[in-house]
């Protein structure tokens, strides 16, 4: 099996599961599911799925491991996990996980959740051309804050080349939304909106 979240939790962990850790847990994961299934239909469609793993977390996911976790939630193989279907699986996942270690993997996944599109906006803003990718330039122009030193290409281009998790010369909407996470994640919400808008205003 591919495991979901690798190398996030420890899973020597442990801890005896109680009836009020399983109650705590399954309305932890609830909530988990109302902030993936994005369009409030009620399931999570394999998109909605694909788009939480844009986390830090899931990088090293392919769209083949993907595929493969998503048919192992999805029991009733109707293409939608159900919350009965998630709750159940992430229980069993994480069974072995002590309650400080799951609260906390879930608390970075619902803060990366909440994020989310606000990120996603940001990267609309700097994609000047609209082709859906960030060249050189406009990453150099993200970099650009009010009242610091220039930015050199060279700078522009080492940022470009760590984000770029495909290789592919550019910085696509998935990739900017998991570097900037990484970096903002410890950043108070007042702080990370404060970001956001200074940003969005070049």
């Amino acid at each position: 099996r591919v495991p979901f979240t690798p190398g996030t939790i420890s899973m020597s962990a442990t801890a005896p599961e109680t009836k009020t850790t399983k109650v705590k847990r399954d309305d932890v994961l609830k909530k988990i599911f109302k902030m993936i299934d994005i369009d409030s239909s009620g399931g999570i469609e394999f998109p909605e799925m694909l788009a939480a793993m844009a986390s830090p977390e899931y990088e090293h996911i392919t769209f083949m491991d993907a595929v493969k976790k998503f048919k192992e939630i999805n029991k009733s193989e109707d293409g939608v996990v159900s919350t009965e279907e998630f709750v159940k699986y992430f229980l069993a996942e994480f069974g072995g996980v002590n309650d400080k270690s799951f609260e906390a993997h879930m608390l970075t996944i619902e803060k990366f959740m909440s994020r989310k599109p606000a990120l996603e906006k940001l990267f609309e803003h700097l994609d000047k051309d609209k082709n859906g990718k960030l060249d050189e330039k406009e990453v150099q122009a993200m970099l650009q804050l009010p009242g610091e030193a220039k930015v050199t290409g060279e700078q522009a281009f080492r940022v470009l080349k760590s984000m770029d998790s495909n290789h592919n010369g550019k910085v696509e909407k998935s990739e900017l939304v998991r570097a900037m996470f990484k970096q903002t994640k410890n950043l108070s919400e007042q702080m990370f909106a404060q970001l956001m808008k200074i940003m969005s205003s070049k």
